[in-house]
């Protein structure tokens, strides 16, 4: 295959993998409908998505070059934040034991509260792009 057709191949593909994440997100958005989405959208994906950026920039770090497919990761850390709500909608109340999905019911309760989590978030964006940006050209 010459070298202009793979690289049209995996552009695709990664495009793809971001149609799927941003759909994905819209899903997990319209879930939300009748119940505040926008406050319960932001405080889970805030959560997981700093999680999942946390551990993009380890595993970056570790392994010296960026992650692939970097928006599934905070997709995937955004479904584990919000799991709980999925328990609620097949009529599972909320209980404290639902913590250990990234502080589900706990999250709410914070200072400053979906401000607080963008901060958090921007801190962890901060620090994965801070990997990459050290990985340098060779490791991009």
């Amino acid at each position: 295959m010459p070298a202009a057709a793979a690289g049209r191949s995996s552009a695709l593909r990664v495009c793809a993998w971001c149609v799927i994440a941003v759909l994905g997100e819209i899903g997990l958005y319209a879930s939300y409908r009748g119940h505040d989405a926008r406050f319960h959208w932001f405080t889970h994906f805030f959560v997981g998505a700093s999680l999942a950026l946390v551990v993009m920039a380890l595993v970056a770090a570790r392994i010296r070059r960026p992650v692939p497919l970097p928006l599934v990761w905070p997709l995937l850390g955004h479904v584990v934040a919000m799991f709980p709500d999925f328990l609620f909608a097949a009529d599972i109340a909320h209980q404290r034991w639902m913590d250990v999905f990234l502080g589900h019911i706990s999250t709410h309760f914070v200072p400053g509260r979906n401000l607080t989590w963008y901060l958090v978030f921007l801190a962890c964006l901060g620090a994965y792009l801070a990997v990459l940006d050290r990985l340098g050209p060779q490791g991009r």
